[in-house]
């Protein structure tokens, strides 16, 4: 099956939403042209993209222009207040920019180049290739490197005019060179006599990008990098000692919208026609926004990763003429591991094997890809007492990705992507580490689109790890559990030891209406809890609701009684209080209205049913709603003697609040809560929410999340 697709593609791919990227590389380019002019010991910029497979870097340096030219002005004019003389002279460039010529040059071609005493010249190495590419790309034959060093002898501005030649360039023509899969350095670096460093190091890209300073110094020439490589270590390193000043890309994964325009724009000649690919794979039943939400759900919008299962999709169809995709069809296809090999063959040797300490960071990782905290981009990953690695760089050393964050303030910070596509393999080479199958089969639980649109939920997304791992690995001897069999003697009556392993499922969320459209609603009303209870909660998994809402707790879960006679649903409402200000006992009557009163009163109180004069007596349900809170106020700790207490039927709360039968109301004391999650953990938690809801992870601290791993850890 592999080979078929990589003999051939089965439909062209249009790049879409790549406006981002075009108008960066294009002021990065604009900038290059800027210093020039003004001062001829100017500090060149390059656009770079150090990149993992599938982000797009081939196909967006190679689509450029073209791209350039759909967004007119837009990519280098923009809202901003500028002068007309400043946009006049953009214009001017955007012109010439657009008569320019693209020479595409790929770095896996670098070799050893003749006369044999320039063999170990890397320079020589790189214009040799630059000249060759373009002899290649303009249909002429390979050069001769021999009469080509005696033409060039290493002369820049003399290469430059050859290149210029072969493409019948005029002298004041744009020329911008893509350097492609620049990552081969890491390798062939060992080929060539580079320059040792102080600390008697060789890095090769200090001296590679000490040859493109050269050719910076020619007019009209500009460069695009691109390729897998430690960017961030490059970027400082080259700055600092190459007088080059690299500039990232972001190439951020797709989201649903442009995953539609690239179904409805592509097309396929396999098919008759050449019809666009949404043609071929939708169908009146199946419309090409529920294909784009399942392919980002699949692959996360990572646009190597969304070609190759299109391509496999398209394979399908082509081979069975009556294939109806459907919701069902597609996991069935995509889950097979044909499927599944194919879309992710660049990765597996890495993702098969995972060293030690690369699986330890693993868990730092996908914690900070499921609970959502953002990272800045000099952020440092201590991997031992004399070893650091750059947080940016190990996401791509990991095989995973990363998504661009702008904030209100126009802060720019990333976040950890990992695809679903990964997890099947990812899991294979951790399957005795029982923490990481946990946060894996997590984030393949939750929809895609919390990754796009919710906010950081760090302590609800712990409280409900520690839960799951006490319900699974220590339901005996858990200090929490052992707290609660003490305020609630329903609590004690409970199974509290799951039979299976399980994770945090993310359910749909709970508001004040329900969609009455025919569109499948997205969320529950407030009068849905039946079906919330009934169909959707299933003993021995945890659930949070898709988006924070305010209209239910941030944790639910359902449990067995040791007798078949009754069961407990649990509501946690987690309440993150990270200033001085306590929860109120207004704030807690209000948790306990909108969860106690309408589960009891839709749920609880059910009686009997007749069917076929059969009588079915359902087991008696019990609910539980328990305040977890970092704080309370000086009222609320003051009345509860600084203990953690429980208020049953007929219990009056803040003397407004009736608690309803079989219901049960647990307020935990700041200590048990303290001890539950960890006195550290939460001190640097207060610490990093004081400001923000949404706290990146300098505010949190990567120690802080490496902490959360080893605290999760014991747990096991």
């Amino acid at each position: 099956m592999s080979s078929v697709f990589q003999r051939r593609d089965m439909y062209d791919s249009v790049v879409v939403d790549r406006e981002q990227d075009v108008v960066l590389t294009t002021g990065q380019l604009y900038g290059l042209q800027v210093r020039r002019e003004v001062d001829r010991s100017f500090k060149p910029v390059i656009p770079f993209a150090p990149h993992l497979f599938g982000s797009g870097k081939t196909r967006f340096v190679k689509s450029y222009l073209e791209l350039l030219k759909s967004m007119g002005e837009r990519a280098l004019i923009g809202p901003e207040n500028i002068s007309d003389y400043e946009k006049d002279r953009r214009r001017s460039f955007l012109d010439k920019l657009h008569e320019a010529v693209l020479l595409y040059v790929d770095m896996r071609h670098l070799e050893p180049t003749n006369p044999i005493e320039e063999k170990r010249n890397l320079k020589w190495a790189v214009h040799y290739l630059l000249f060759k590419s373009a002899c290649l790309q303009s249909g002429q034959g390979q050069p001769d490197p021999d009469e080509c060093f005696k033409v060039f002898k290493l002369r820049t501005d003399v290469l430059i005019k050859k290149i210029r030649e072969v493409f019948n360039l005029r002298t004041d023509q744009f020329l911008l060179v893509a350097f492609d899969e620049v990552g081969v350095l890491d390798t062939r670096g060992k080929f060539f006599d580079l320059e040792v460093n102080d600390e008697g190091r060789v890095r090769p890209y200090n001296d590679f990008f000490g040859i493109l300073w050269g050719l910076c110094l020619e007019d009209n020439v500009f460069f695009i990098v691109v390729g897998k490589s430690e960017g961030l270590s490059i970027h400082n390193y080259a700055a600092s000692v190459s007088r080059v000043e690299l500039t990232f890309i972001p190439l951020s994964p797709l989201e649903k919208d442009s995953i539609i325009e690239h179904l409805e724009k592509s097309s396929s000649s396999m098919f008759t026609g050449s019809p666009k690919v949404s043609q071929i794979l939708c169908h009146q039943h199946f419309a090409t926004n529920e294909l784009a939400e399942l392919l980002l759900e699949l692959t996360g919008g990572v646009p190597g990763l969304l070609v190759k299962a299109i391509n496999y999709l398209l394979h399908c169809k082509l081979s069975q003429d009556h294939l109806l995709l459907s919701k069902e069809s597609f996991w069935m296809i995509m889950n097979d591991s044909i499927a599944t090999n194919y879309c992710v063959d660049p990765l597996l040797p890495r993702l098969s094997s995972l060293s030690k300490t690369r699986q330890r960071l693993l868990k730092m990782l996908t914690l900070l890809a499921l609970y959502r905290i953002r990272f800045e981009l000099d952020e440092l990953v201590h991997l031992s007492s004399t070893s650091d690695v750059f947080l940016f760089d190990l996401v791509t050393d990991m095989c995973f990705y990363r998504r661009l964050i702008v904030d209100e303030n126009h802060q720019e910070r990333y976040e950890v992507l990992i695809p679903k596509l990964l997890i099947r393999y990812i899991e294979q080479s951790v399957k005795n580490d029982r923490l990481e199958w946990l946060l894996l089969q997590t984030l393949k639980s939750q929809p895609v689109e919390f990754f796009y649109e919710s906010k950081c939920r760090v302590f609800e997304g712990l409280v409900a790890t520690m839960f799951y791992l006490h319900f699974c690995y220590h339901p005996t001897d858990s200090l929490m559990f052992s707290t609660l069999g003490q305020l609630s003697s329903v609590w004690n009556e409970m199974n509290l030891k799951f039979s299976s392993e399980s994770t945090a499922y993310y359910m749909k969320s709970i508001h004040y209406t329900r969609s009455t459209s025919e569109v499948e609603r997205t969320t529950f009303g407030i009068n849905d809890w039946k079906e919330i209870v009934e169909e959707m909660l299933e003993f021995e998994k945890i659930y949070i609701p898709f988006e924070p809402t305010s209209r239910s707790p941030d944790i639910l879960f359902k449990l067995h009684g040791r007798t078949s006679g009754q069961n407990l649903i649990v509501g946690i409402a987690c309440k993150g209080r990270w200033s001085s200000n306590g929860i109120r006992w207004n704030e807690i009557v209000d948790e306990a209205c909108k969860f106690l009163q309408p589960v009891h009163d839709q749920v609880v109180t059910v009686h009997p049913t007749v069917h076929d004069q059969v009588v079915t007596v359902h087991p008696t349900l019990h609910c539980m709603l328990i305040i977890m809170s970092t704080k309370l106020s000086t009222s609320v700790a003051t009345d509860l003697n600084h203990s953690s207490h429980c208020y049953s039927f007929g219990d009056r709360v803040a003397g407004v609040f009736t608690i309803p039968l079989n219901c049960e109301l647990i307020i935990l004391s700041e200590s048990d809560v303290e001890n539950f999650i960890g006195k550290d953990i939460l001190s640097s938690l207060r610490s990093a929410f004081k400001s923000t809801d949404n706290p990146h992870s300098r505010s949190i601290g990567i120690s802080t999340v490496q902490e959360m791993v080893l605290s999760l850890s014991k747990n096991i």
